[in-house]
């Protein structure tokens, strides 16, 4: 499935667990975007793997699929990004309507080419974004989206960064449609992205 993949699922446990703990421990003090909420969906500030701004006026019948991480998180991110892949799978034509969003939080780390290698892994219709700490930071806070970095060996360098976990459906009036905790398993998570699209399809705005 990709060398950043197998690399992510097959670091040890006990670091995996950590960061699972880490990430849905709510130590932020926020809490979970809510259904029907309009936020600021823009990624102002942010650029692909290619060095190329969004095209908001593109996205303006779109829904946004969006889920913050980073290329080295133990677990998290590889089980969610599986979830995203099956729905996009499960959609079928209808995954036009989607685009789906992986926004790195340690830009320091995640080079474009370590970006486009991770998400490609999963799906190549996922697109990857990162950018100035300062502008990544934004646009989290827009998502209502929390990460810390956290040093594990202040002599090697070597650290996690603690984010919030959940995938977050964005509809094209920039209205959440839902947000699905990481927790659940891949195929739980598509399900509910599936059942949110074809539910918002029938929604007048």
């Amino acid at each position: 499935m990709g060398i950043a993949l197998i690399a992510s699922l097959t670091l040890s446990g006990a670091l995996a667990a950590w960061m699972l703990i880490q990430t849905l421990s709510g130590s932020s003090g926020q809490s979970l975007p809510r259904a029907g909420e309009r936020i600021d969906a823009s990624f102002a500030g942010l650029r692909d793997t290619r060095g190329a701004a969004l095209d908001e006026h593109a996205l303006a019948t779109r829904y946004r699929l969006v889920t913050f991480g980073f290329t080295t998180c133990p677990n998290v991110c590889p089980l969610t990004l599986m979830g995203i892949h099956q729905a996009l799978d499960e959609l079928g034509p209808d995954a036009a309507r989607i685009l789906p969003v992986f926004v790195s939080v340690d830009p320091q780390r995640d080079t474009p080419r370590a970006l486009s290698v991770y998400v490609k892994a999963f799906d190549a219709r996922i697109v990857a974004l990162t950018g100035p700490p300062r502008a990544v930071e934004r646009v989290a806070q827009q998502y209502r989206v929390f990460f810390d970095r956290r040093t594990l060996d202040a002599k090697s360098g070597s650290y996690l960064v603690e984010h919030s976990a959940f995938v977050l459906l964005v509809d094209p009036q920039q209205r959440i449609r839902v947000a699905i905790p990481s927790t659940a398993a891949p195929a739980e998570i598509a399900a509910r992205i599936v059942r949110a699209v074809r539910e918002g399809a029938s929604v007048q705005t």
